[in-house]
């Protein structure tokens, strides 16, 4: 085979792999997102099962979950509400900057092209004198020429430049004017959604008054508690057996490989000891309860896909993030969740606020890592 076939050979070889590699790629990216919405169908049905399991639960604790829900919707709709009027505001006072630089550069465009003009109008008045007198001098018509070409082309082009800066100007000037009713708008509703959580925070308070009126035994307290973590059990073992059957990989570095490394979900001093059953807290043994001030920060302690982004018996408004690998990890008693099911989270990225949610007497996160539906201890994954 002489070289120039050779060369075809590879090239025709080349080529058609890459066709099938960009055909692979194309079949695994589809198959990933089928298997995507086959894992949010999955997470679907279990919300379903999930909401008829707690519509068993006594009208207080339907009422609850009814009063949580409502305000982590609402705190979250403030928090996104109150990040778009940041941007806005920035974008404003970068308009007024843009609308200041523009004026200046009118006012001075203006008077140079008055002055041009001027000088041009002054010129015109002998133009014909001066022509006619420089008919026998070739060099001065010449020059005569060249200058009233040139007054007429500066004034064309200050004219255009002028024109520029007006319609710049005012294209600025009409964003400023959107953005400043936007922000009134956003304002206005602002302050609906805050008279809205308002009104749900006594209704919260309200209902919480309620329950706590209704003084269960101990004996009654743990075995509700019981019932609650079976149920949370149950649908983590439903949630384990749905990633598994999607296969998706949710993150670029193992959880496994940052033991003993990893962040902790929020700041706050540790109210329980792991495996240890606390008639304080019965629903914390199978983790952590981390005390921490209404509002805090919760931040996923690596990256991963929210599998869960609901209100759970016992645990009030729980968000779970899968990693990978059989590792999830359950973040509870939050006051507000920001992402959904679906969504992506990066190691330490704002996923929650905290809160007591769920009937918590005391503002705290409940924390619990497990592999494969098994509880891990935090105290040997966290830093």
């Amino acid at each position: 085979m002489n070289l120039t076939k050779l060369r075809s050979s590879i090239h025709l070889t080349c080529g058609l792999l890459l066709l099938i590699s960009a055909g692979l790629s194309a079949n695994t990216e589809q198959q990933v997102q089928q298997r995507m919405v086959q894992l949010q169908s999955d997470i679907g049905s279990l919300q379903i099962w999930l909401n008829k399991a707690q519509n068993q639960a006594s009208d207080l604790q339907k009422k609850l979950r009814d009063n949580e829900r409502k305000i982590s919707s609402l705190r979250k709709a403030i928090k996104q509400n109150r990040q778009t009027r940041k941007k806005a505001v920035m974008r404003l006072t970068q308009l007024q900057q843009q609308s200041s630089h523009f004026q200046d550069a009118l006012s001075d465009q203006y008077e140079q092209l008055s002055m041009q003009l001027k000088s041009q109008y002054q010129q015109g008045q002998n133009s014909a004198g001066n022509v006619l007198l420089s008919l026998d001098n070739p060099s001065a018509l010449a020059r005569n020429m060249a200058y009233y070409q040139y007054l007429n082309q500066a004034s064309a082009k200050q004219m255009e430049a002028y024109r520029q800066t007006l319609t710049s100007l005012a294209l600025v000037q009409q964003e400023q004017a959107d953005l400043t009713l936007e922000l009134q708008q956003h304002a206005k509703q602002l302050k609906a959604q805050n008279q809205h959580l308002a009104q749900a925070k006594t209704n919260l308070a309200t209902n919480l008054k309620q329950l706590n009126s209704k003084q269960a035994s101990k004996a009654q307290r743990l075995t509700s508690a019981k019932a609650d973590q079976a149920q949370a059990q149950e649908l983590l073992e439903q949630i384990q057996v749905a990633i598994a059957k999607a296969n998706i990989q949710v993150a670029n570095t193992p959880l496994a490989n940052a033991k003993g490394r990893l962040p902790w979900p929020i700041k706050g001093k540790l109210l329980n000891r792991f495996g240890v059953l606390q008639s304080s807290y019965p629903l914390s043994q199978q983790g952590w309860l981390i005390a921490a001030p209404e509002g805090s920060d919760v931040v996923a302690i690596h990256g991963g896909q929210v599998v869960f982004s609901d209100w759970l018996k016992g645990y009030g408004l729980v968000i779970i993030v899968d990693h990978g690998d059989g590792f999830l990890s359950l973040y509870g008693h939050n006051q507000a969740l920001y992402l959904s099911v679906g969504d992506n989270a990066a190691a330490q990225q704002l996923i929650a606020s905290s809160g007591k949610s769920g009937g918590n007497a005391q503002a705290a996160l409940y924390f619990s890592l497990r592999k494969k539906g098994k509880p891990l201890n935090p105290k040997q994954w966290l830093q």
